[in-house]
């Protein structure tokens, strides 16, 4: 239900389209604002039949928080929102909720409600025209409707669909008449997203829908999408799916927090960005070049009106009259240049950020070890974690570590880096090697400086050297320099981390979840950067995207020993 009624002349609407071809879901300059802070900012987003939209842009940027107000669940001070669709537009949310009490069985039973009342309608019109009863016509088209509806559903292997998704999406072992609020949050989103699988609905609206769900899960989930017809809309940073699926991109990190659409999929997306970058920096040299001759201008007048005439035959009235018309010759253009050059600085283009990248060591700073090893792990032990861990790292290498859920993944980057001592074993490092180490939780909760004083107490630099780093890494704007750190979303929270690593200058890289967190174009530089670097890079990961990058240097953390595991991707 939403959250309050519409407020400042704002419309909802559920609409009946007639056609289902003409089935779309409409947001037209939709402000919305939560407390104090505006999340989105007159967004504009239609998405029609046979659309399907990925929904792209930072966290805090309002993804969430556009789809609730599509869904219905909230509304937005102004603007209007139209649903246009035959039947019901299915909603998943990152945290999905169940009725108090309620059991995976009673969630199954009112997923398949709709399609068990077919059933039942279908019988009763098979009755009808067994007994004779009514216009038959009338019934065998009554008929003929419902049974296209029944298949349309899957109404005909409804049982075996349910045993499928159950089993696709990992919970075919428990027990049905479990209690959902004894779910892990990752089950409770994969039995939501079953749920809503089942129903078949007239559109969807979907909030990070592979987040919990394992290789197997999300292949199905990309072929049951990459036939979905009727409008969707996928928040989601899983590049897999943006670039297999769908049909358009909308970010929310356009200009002045807006809305803005790329067609085609993520590919076409990074190369519209890409282009659009060239353009940007164009502009930015064209403009550079105009400072430049405009400056050279009024330097020139400015010579000139310094350059004194001779008197000739003491004609001193000639003299004058001529010296007149040249100063006001020199005044003008000495205006008309200053004129130019105040106008061009008003209108300055920015500099684009550069692309990121980690600083090369300086030569002689870290001595080649004879063996050509950076950092050594050997026989490390932690608990019931890590029985045994052995890893070397030379530079160059590359190692991409995965594993389930506990496995021990960030257990093992935490001794690597020398946060944890282990209960067995050694890490041998070279003492002058620096370790950029990203943890996959920053510890900034309880900061309370300012971003710009933050970063430079912990980098122990002045306050204007630490501002012109900041700047030059692209990751936040000046206007953000003096928010307290603790009001930082979790996004920019992240761009804090990833500043202050790349800040240090390292030597070996130990990369927990990356990607979590940050936009998908942080993400594509940050890939690039990790690319360039010489040496060598530990990531920890699910994002398949990197996993298939590196697909021959994969290992897995599994009962606490590492293994190569070259089948991880596909």
């Amino acid at each position: 239900m939403p959250d309050g009624s519409p407020a400042g002349g704002a419309r909802d609407a559920d609409v009946l389209a007639g056609d289902p071809r003409a089935t779309h879901l409409l947001a037209e300059d939709v402000h919305c604002a939560l407390g104090d802070r505006v999340v989105l900012h007159d967004v504009s987003l239609r998405v029609s039949w046979g659309e399907r939209v990925g929904l792209i842009g930072e966290n805090g940027r309002g993804k969430s928080t556009l789809l609730r107000v599509l869904a219905g669940e909230l509304s937005p001070q102004r603007g209007e929102v139209v649903r246009a669709v035959v039947g019901r537009v299915g909603f998943l949310p990152q945290r999905p909720g169940f009725p108090v009490g309620a059991t995976i069985r009673d969630v199954l039973a009112e997923a398949t409600a709709g399609t068990r009342a077919l059933a039942d309608r279908m019988r009763a019109t098979e009755e009808s025209l067994t007994s004779g009863e009514g216009d038959v016509d009338a019934l065998l088209g009554t008929y003929g409707q419902l049974q296209e509806e029944f298949t349309r559903r899957g109404g005909w292997e409804l049982d075996a669909r349910v045993g499928e998704l159950l089993e696709v999406f990992g919970l075919a072992g428990l027990d049905r008449r479990r209690p959902t609020q004894t779910l892990s949050g990752g089950e409770r989103a994969r039995l939501a997203l079953a749920a809503l699988v089942i129903t078949e609905p007239a559109g969807l609206l979907l909030d990070e829908p592979t987040n919990h769900l394992d290789d197997r899960g999300v292949d199905w989930l990309l072929r049951w999408l990459s036939r979905y017809q009727n409008p969707c809309l996928i928040a989601s940073h899983d590049r897999v799916l943006l670039d297999t699926v769908v049909s358009a991109i909308v970010d929310l990190d356009g200009p002045h927090g807006r809305a803005v659409r790329y067609g085609g999929n993520y590919r076409d997306y990074l190369d519209e960005r890409a282009a659009a970058r060239e353009r940007w920096w164009q502009r930015y040299r064209d403009w550079r070049r105009q400072v430049v001759d405009a400056r050279q201008r009024l330097d020139r007048a400015g010579r000139a009106g310094g350059n004194a005439r001779v008197i000739r035959d003491n004609n001193k009235l000639a003299y004058h009259a001529a010296g007149s018309a040249a100063e006001a010759a020199v005044a003008r253009a000495t205006r008309a240049a200053r004129q130019h050059l105040r106008r061009l600085i008003d209108e300055r283009v920015p500099r684009p950020p550069e692309a990121l990248r980690f600083t090369v060591a300086e030569p002689g700073e870290v001595t080649e070890p004879p063996d050509g090893v950076l950092l050594r792990a050997k026989g490390l032990v932690v608990g019931e974690v890590l029985r045994g861990v052995e890893l070397t790292l030379s530079p160059g290498s590359r190692h991409v570590i995965t594993g389930a859920n506990g496995a021990g993944k960030s257990t093992l980057l935490s001794v690597l880096a020398g946060r944890r001592v282990p209960d067995g074993g050694a890490v041998e490092r070279r003492p002058e090697v620096r370790i950029g180490y990203l943890p996959q939780e920053s510890a900034f909760a309880d900061e309370r400086r300012g971003l710009l004083d933050a970063f430079a107490a912990r980098r122990a630099a002045y306050r204007d050297d630490a501002a012109a780093e900041l700047t030059r890494f692209g990751l936040f704007e000046p206007g953000d320099f003096d928010v307290p750190v603790n009001r930082l979303s979790v996004g920019q929270r992240r761009r804090l981390a990833l500043a202050l690593l790349f800040a240090e200058r390292p030597h070996l890289l130990l990369l927990d979840e990356p990607t979590n967190h940050l936009s998908l174009v942080l993400v594509e530089q940050l890939q690039e950067a990790v690319d360039r670097f010489l040496g060598p890079a530990v990531l920890v990961t699910h994002d398949r995207t990197l996993r298939n990058r590196y697909a021959d240097r994969v290992l897995e953390l599994a009962e606490g020993r590492l293994v190569a595991r070259h089948s991880a991707t596909r």
